[in-house]
């Protein structure tokens, strides 16, 4: 056969039902091939099908792994996820009998993509570091590298942040070492991530600063935009308020540019944020009206999670406040809402701080019952959480002291 990307379609769906067994698969694995590039994944993964079986009739193994991790890709693009693990693993076992890097490595990146999409984390988490040393190991440090992405926001998920900033630096020397900027800005940015959560927010700002200058390089407007957004949220939880102001107003720009409104809404609430907490004691009346759109917006699109994040924020103000048994009330409904939609991280820290103002107005026993419920080891590695947690339970520990010298005294 002439080369492959020379033929017409018609000779090879001709050449598709030859009497010749390796002329016919080999046909059928090319159509396949330009289905897949075309997006026809149904067809695609027909005749990958296909291809298979006459690879494993005519014993030619090497082919057969390519074309059954071929298989599974379209599978997984199809959303057949477990149909994608079962061809996956059988490519995956046949890459490893042949000891063929290209084969384990195409086979076991979508293989954690699909166990990733059935929520099979840790078995996702493996295959992820499989593929990660076999893309290397074939110099295809684009796909190394984000395999090393995927297999860091997984370490993410399972609030293992250390060890998700250990992929995320992998990935950026990876993406380096091919050469590829937009690859290690991405990494940069993910590697930001993993030290907001670890509270380390000054090394985090100076690696978004970085990725935002390569996106604005590459002119790669929606990750500019998402970069300043990160940036001002980042900024007020180091609380530098004044800084965050700029690269918010920038986000919120960019993103009405784009019709992206939810995250246009989401900076506008950072925004009000750093207006309120610069200066505790102005009246703010332009937070106060940003915060009340928002609120209707995220109320109208239905994105509750949000909507529970916006009245956090008056609630925390206040709390700072000394004005415990209002900010009690907003806790209490946004807890409520919070178990009505098992939003896990809302619900924890409704819990945590509705048993801070508890605690604030003589209610030990109630905000013992609410600390009760928080397990520690669900925050994970977040520095900031688990901080507010421990500050709270010795808080009660201490009122709980004091009223057992009342009770001694008396």
């Amino acid at each position: 056969m002439s080369r492959s990307d020379e033929v017409p379609e018609e000779d090879l769906w001709e050449r598709s039902r030859s009497d010749v067994l390796d002329e016919r698969a080999d046909s059928l694995m090319e159509l396949a091939q330009r289905k897949k590039n075309a997006d026809d994944w149904t067809l695609a993964k027909n005749l990958y099908g296909s291809a298979t079986d006459l690879y494993k009739e005519l014993d030619r193994q090497l082919d057969a792994g390519h074309a059954i991790y071929s298989l599974g890709y379209c599978q997984y693009h199809l959303g057949e996820y477990q149909e994608a693990v079962d061809s996956l693993k059988e490519s995956l076992a046949l890459g490893k009998e042949l000891n063929d890097s290209k084969v384990i490595a195409y086979s076991s990146g979508p293989l954690a993509d699909s166990y990733s999409a059935l929520d099979r984390h840790e078995e996702a988490i493996s295959s992820y570091e499989l593929a990660v040393d076999a893309f290397v190991e074939i110099d295809d440090q684009v796909s190394a590298g984000i395999n090393c992405l995927s297999l860091g926001e997984l370490h993410g998920i399972a609030a293992r942040q250390t060890k998700a900033l250990e992929c995320f630096i992998r990935a950026f020397n990876i993406f380096q070492t091919g050469g590829d900027a937009i690859g290690s800005a991405r990494a940069k940015d993910r590697m930001a991530s993993a030290l907001v959560e670890l509270g380390d927010y000054m090394q985090a700002i100076e690696h978004i600063r970085d990725s935002i200058n390569a996106f604005e390089f590459v002119e790669l407007d929606a990750r500019v935009a998402h970069g300043h957004y990160r940036l001002g949220w980042t900024l007020n939880l180091a609380g530098k308020y004044f800084q965050a102001e700029q690269p918010l107003l920038t986000a919120i720009k960019m993103f009405r540019a784009e019709q992206d409104w939810s995250r246009a809404a989401l900076a506008e609430t950072q925004l009000a944020y750093s207006l309120i907490f610069r200066d505790l004691e102005a009246a703010q009346p332009e937070a106060t009206k940003i915060l009340e759109r928002v609120a209707s917006y995220f109320e109208a699109a239905g994105e509750i999670p949000n909507v529970l994040h916006v009245n956090s924020i008056g609630a925390e103000r206040l709390m700072i406040a000394g004005e415990f048994l209002k900010a009690s009330a907003i806790w209490k409904d946004i807890l409520q809402q919070a178990l009505e939609i098992e939003d896990h991280y809302s619900t924890r820290s409704a819990r945590v701080n509705l048993a801070e103002c508890l605690l604030e107005t003589g209610e030990v026993k109630a905000a013992q019952e609410q600390l009760g419920l928080i397990e520690a080891a669900d925050w994970g590695e977040n520095s900031l959480e688990l901080q507010r947690l421990e500050r709270v339970t010795t808080l009660m520990m201490s009122k709980l002291e004091e009223s057992l010298n009342i009770d001694v005294a008396n």
